[in-house]
């Protein structure tokens, strides 16, 4: 984008800009005055841009343009007397694709027939709002120009002196715009739905350029991950892509499954697996600090659930990883959530009820006041997944599980102090499983049990941003969470009689301070370092009910606290506007074994011809294990209670990852990233004849563990995704893997994740229906590797009349091949103020059994599947004022 009033090509600092621009908005208001005064224009074959240069001469009016979009325009020749500036651009812009439009006190000549997503329902309106901000300092840009690419004539508006913009009577449906500032890369925001229920607000992010903007181009990237220190195997995501997905049921987890490299073992969770990584290596944040796993029904240990904690209707722009994390992140080995909280509007109150058969809920936001730009957000939701067990589509065998969640954000800026936040989330779970002897069926396996658990946790924060000047901030985070997972499991025997089994009451909980500084130091150069503390709480319960002894065995029985520190330097250097470097460290002490590392991370992103780009990233990264592993309780020969476990190590893991780019057009984007993991550390039974690790599961106790197991993952990953444009979307991925470990005994085994494929088809399509309707059909098809376990040791099952495996060959046998079709249709109803919504989603539209496990069966002497969930179908209504 050029801008033919004289701005200096070196950048200043940014209050001398905002100061100038400041100086020119007053100028440009003078010379509007004059524009309707009437010119003289003769041209003898001038090149568009000499055409305009002689009406700034003539007017001194504001004109911005971008050099690409004019550059095949003819020579011009004409005479024109007595004409106003706009008479003169019609002359100009007569049979081209461009026109022009005045946003406040400047002409902005954009194209007319760029139109991706065409909008629909041309009756109703709404307003696009949103704020422009510098992508390293985070500092607003004033001045910015934002341009409506998907209107029949350009439409936009001009940020103000807090980056603020607003562009009101939108047509609804799905548009795109483009972002332009003097200095720094244009931006392209596609797929924007405006509703008539409730306003659009986003933000978007510039980087500033190195070189003369009139010398290079770039075009921002859809997907891009909102840390500006991320390069490798990242990737951002919105609350409207998880509703968009087929069976996403809006949970980020599930949406992510869709993505290269990941997949899942269960259909009746959201876990996911990470280019063959345990699922409990992965690290969730929310709002910049750490939290428990916010999933209904999750259990200590485990990083996934049932269904998200987290409401759609709260989610703002976030961001998922899958390896090689820059400096800023600790405790992470696998992947992480990024999660952040949106603000709720600031000028207008709106509401959203929604009903389905996975409950009720019901959202709120708006300003505090008239005139105060902070702002309040609020969802509750109540839900019992017993309406689908009473349609008979089973979510979970003999229960009635329930839960409820409430999250919320005060958004609180003040004058001269900075920005407050206040933000919190909560969930409670429960499932009461019963298996009685009447329900006995001739091909069930055992007699019956009962089972109840209860699940919870809760997150919440105080978030201060200070914006020390232009160019630095500093954000601090204080939070509190608390997770607890508390199960009593009871078996019948033949006579029909209850029989305890276990007991857990595991509860833990986090007090975290998190401050970090960033300064951008040039054009070149932006630093951050920052240091987290936390105080891990814990209270852990478990036994086993030992029938020989008519006794309980308590095997961990712990109160108490210890802490973990972390601190990080890093830093950004573009070497040029097509090669960025990212490097730091990570530091890492656990107070619990007195463990400490250091970490260095290391990533390159090198810009080529024809919109392709070579990354590059490398890092080292560590992990305590869940608390209860290091509590385990054992007995020496004398008879005294020790914890073998206490001194374990933090696991540790060395992320390699070479990618390569091509972007085909603003909308579809081409990706392949290969990697290679390697795993020390890894907790394994202080015994050479034993094949377990608790990092994938086994058949062992959890005593005696020693930091001498390694693991490995090697993989390449293929995308191919189409950014919602001309009412379709489509996302295509692919991935090879490997994944190993080695116990004691020096062999390489398969691990429980090893599925050595994963392949994903995402596609969805929108159209109108009639003039207030709008509909949209969404498909997904996963087809991954069977799941892995022991192989069944049958001769021996058959003599003991139960099951038994072959515990020296671990993880040997993989069951049949994973295959689900996933569907959904949503209709939208548009009214005046309002928007309702219905949707049908249905998760495995051919009912296919998935192979959950493998199982001796007593009762037909044959090993038998035990299948995952078949067909649900997930109905819903939304209504949105």
């Amino acid at each position: 984008m050029k801008n033919l009033t004289k701005f200096p090509t070196t950048w200043f600092r940014q209050g001398l800009i905002i100061a100038l621009a400041a100086l020119l908005s007053l100028l440009y208001r003078n010379a509007y005055a004059q524009s309707t005064e009437k010119i003289d224009l003769n041209l003898q074959e001038a090149t568009f841009e000499e055409a305009v240069e002689e009406l700034i001469k003539k007017t001194d009016v504001n004109i911005i343009y971008n050099n690409e979009e004019i550059k095949d325009l003819p020579k011009i020749t004409l005479q024109l007397k007595q004409v106003t500036v706009e008479q003169a651009l019609d002359e100009l812009l007569k049979d081209s694709n461009l026109s022009y439009q005045k946003i406040n006190d400047t002409i902005v000549v954009g194209p007319t027939k760029d139109d991706p997503n065409p909008p629909s329902a041309p009756g109703f309106k709404q307003t696009l709002r949103g704020t422009i901000y510098d992508k390293d300092s985070q500092a607003p840009l004033s001045f910015a120009t934002v341009q409506v690419m998907t209107t029949e004539t350009v439409k936009g508006a001009i940020t103000d002196i807090d980056g603020n913009f607003n562009i009101p009577n939108l047509p609804i449906g799905r548009h795109s715009i483009k972002v332009s500032f003097v200095g720094y890369e244009d931006a392209y925001v596609n797929d924007i739905l405006l509703g008539t229920g409730k306003e659009t607000i986003i933000k978007v992010s510039l980087s500033e350029q190195l070189t003369n903007l009139s010398e290079v181009v770039v075009t921002a990237s859809n997907g891009e991950p909102i840390n500006e220190m991320a390069t490798v195997s990242a990737k951002s995501f919105d609350a409207e892509e998880t509703k968009r997905y087929a069976a996403s049921i809006s949970d980020p987890a599930r949406m992510a499954l869709s993505f290269a490299g990941v997949a899942t073992t269960d259909d009746a969770s959201n876990e996911i697996v990470i280019r063959g990584n345990s699922p409990n290596w992965m690290l969730w944040k929310l709002e910049g600090v750490e939290i428990p796993s916010p999933n209904h029904f999750a259990e200590e240990g485990y990083s996934s659930g049932a269904i998200s904690i987290l409401s759609s209707n709260m989610l703002g722009n976030s961001d998922f990883y899958t390896g090689a994390f820059s400096a800023d992140y600790g405790n992470a080995l696998s992947g992480i959530f990024d999660l952040k909280l949106r603000n709720g509007n600031n000028q207008e109150y709106e509401h959203t009820f929604q009903a389905g058969v996975l409950g009720v809920d019901f959202a709120s936001e708006g300003p505090f006041k008239k005139g105060y730009s902070g702002s309040y957000l609020f969802n509750y939701r109540y839900s019992t997944l017993g309406l689908l067990n009473a349609l008979n589509f089973e979510v979970s065998e003999n229960a009635l599980p329930s839960y409820q969640d409430l999250s919320f954000k005060f958004n609180l800026p003040t004058e001269n102090l900075g920005t407050f936040s206040i933000w919190g989330i909560g969930g409670l779970s429960k499932a009461v499983e019963n298996f009685e002897p009447d329900s006995i069926e001739v091909d069930d396996w055992e007699y019956g049990y009962h089972d109840d658990t209860y699940t919870g946790m809760f997150a919440y924060g105080l978030t201060h941003n200070y914006f020390i000047d232009n160019n630095s901030f500093v954000e601090t985070v204080i939070s509190h969470s608390k997770s607890f997972s508390d199960e009593n499991y009871e078996t019948m025997d033949s006579t029909w009689t209850l029989s305890p089994v276990f007991q857990d009451d595991l509860n833990k909980g986090a007090i975290r301070l998190s401050s970090y500084y960033n300064r951008k130091i040039n054009s070149r150069l932006t630093m951050r370092t920052g240091a987290i503390l936390s105080r891990l709480n814990y209270h852990y319960e478990s036994r086993e009910w030992m029938s020989k002894d008519n006794e309980w065995n308590v095997e961990i029985d712990t109160e108490g606290n210890t802490y973990l520190y972390q601190g990080y330097v890093m830093g950004k250097y573009k070497f040029s506007d097509k090669v960025v470097a990212t490097g730091g460290v990570h530091y890492t002490r656990f107070e619990l074994n007195k463990d400490q590392v250091l970490e260095p991370r290391l990533s390159l992103a090198v810009g080529m011809k024809n919109q392709q780009k070579l990354t590059f990233g490398y890092g080292r990264h560590s992990r305590h294990e869940s608390l209860p592993l290091y509590f385990v309780r054992t007995y020496a020969d004398n008879g005294q209670i020790y914890m073998p476990n206490r001194m374990l190590e933090l696991t540790r893991s060395s992320h390699y990852v070479l990618g390569y780019e091509k972007a085909f057009s603003k909308s579809l984007n081409f990706k392949i990233e290969g990697y290679y993991q390697q795993v020390n550390n890894l907790p394994v039974p202080n015994n050479p004849d034993s094949y377990y690790t608790p990092i994938f599961g086994g058949y062992s106790d959890l005593d005696t563990l020693v930091n001498k197991g390694k693991a490995r993952n090697i993989g390449i990953e293929l995308t191919l995704q189409r950014f919602f444009a001309n009412n379709y979307y489509f996302l295509v991925t692919s991935s090879i893997f490997d994944s190993k470990y080695q116990p004691l005994d020096g062999k390489w085994y398969n691990s429980r994740y090893n599925l050595n494929y994963v392949n994903n088809f995402v596609f969805g399509k929108e159209f109108e229906w009639g003039d207030n309707k709008r509909v949209g059909l969404n498909t997904k098809v996963m087809w991954t590797g069977g799941k892995r376990q022991y192989p069944i040791d049958l001769e021996r099952s058959k003599a003991e009349d139960e099951t038994y495996v072959f515990e020296d060959q671990p993880w040997s046998h993989q069951t049949s091949d994973y295959f689900r079709l996933d569907a959904g249709v949503k209709v939208h109803f548009f009214k005046k103020g309002k928007e309702q919504v219905i949707s049908l989603d249905i998760q495995n539209v051919t009912n296919r059994l998935n192979t959950w496990a493998q199982f001796y069966n007593p009762q037909t002497d044959k090993v038998e599947d035990f299948p995952m969930a078949g067909l649900i179908p997930i109905l819903n209504y939304r209504l949105e004022f």
